[in-house]
């Protein structure tokens, strides 16, 4: 089936990110669906919005925006109005019900999820923990990390804690080569979420096939071999019953879905401890 390109204007005040996350989720329901995206942040004047007026005209297409300052939705709406392209204001609805609810005014503050306050901060510790502790670095302290993630090579460990650790979360991860290479501290740990990340072995053969060949190693040895990889597999489901912790099965889930698993698990251990 041919996919249908629609041409996506993405217009922001902040950084954009909301937009982009949106718009993603959206498009992952059309199937025979891609965008061709152009992303305008920092929008907050009339002369930058004129520009993106300009850039729509030559590509036309759908046009979602987050804007807080009224003269300027004003001037996006009545423009779409007049190219006949749809303009959809992502975030309004949810901060008028929102206001409505607590019986709060609206600030109309540009950006402020991206203040530099606590949380911020807290986000950007984290991201460094989890950078010091990847791929088994650092062991030392896994005491500290919010999750200590543990599988077989090529399980996507590193990115599923990079997207966590952007959610604020300290992420530690390891791999399961052996027994021998997992640190005794990781049986002592209290604090941190332990979870296990196992894959089908056939489709973990393609994920590493793919990889050697994109650095130009050699495929045909031991780490592409189906009966080494079930062996390996195998081997750290024995850890993880040893462990007694959650086990996730990755082969069919992305990074975001095997991220909001572990989130989902995080919850469940908050709310048992404060039974």
């Amino acid at each position: 089936m041919d996919k249908k390109i629609i041409n996506l204007h993405l217009i922001s005040d902040s950084t954009g990110e909301t937009l982009s996350s949106v718009a993603r989720a959206v498009l992952s329901q059309f199937e025979s669906v891609e965008s061709n995206d152009f992303i305008w942040p920092l929008i907050r004047t009339k002369p930058q919005l004129d520009r993106v007026f300009e850039a729509i005209v030559k590509q036309p297409g759908i046009v979602l925006y987050t804007i807080m300052h009224d003269s300027l939705v004003e001037d996006l709406r009545k423009f779409c109005f007049e190219l006949k392209v749809p303009c959809i204001p992502v975030l309004s609805h949810i901060i008028a019900e929102f206001s409505n609810y607590l019986s709060e005014n609206i600030s109309h503050s540009v950006g402020r999820q991206h203040l530099l306050d606590s949380g911020y901060f807290s986000r950007v510790d984290a991201i460094s923990y989890t950078i010091t502790h990847d791929d088994g670095q650092s062991t030392w302290d896994l005491y500290e990390a919010d999750v200590v993630i543990v599988g077989v090579s090529r399980t996507s460990k590193s990115p599923t804690s990079v997207y966590l650790s952007c959610r604020g979360y300290k992420v530690a991860n390891i791999p399961f080569v052996s027994f021998e290479t997992i640190p005794n501290s990781i049986y002592e740990l209290k604090k941190p979420l332990v979870v296990g990340l196992i894959v089908n072995p056939e489709k973990l053969i393609q994920i590493r096939q793919s990889r050697l060949a994109s650095i130009g190693q050699e495929v045909k040895n031991e780490y592409v071999d189906i009966e080494s990889i079930k062996k390996e597999i195998a081997e750290s489901r024995k850890l993880f019953a040893k462990l007694n912790c959650p086990v996730i099965d990755v082969t069919k889930r992305s990074v975001e879905e095997t991220s909001a698993k572990i989130i989902q698990l995080l919850q469940e251990k908050k709310l048992k401890e404060k039974i």
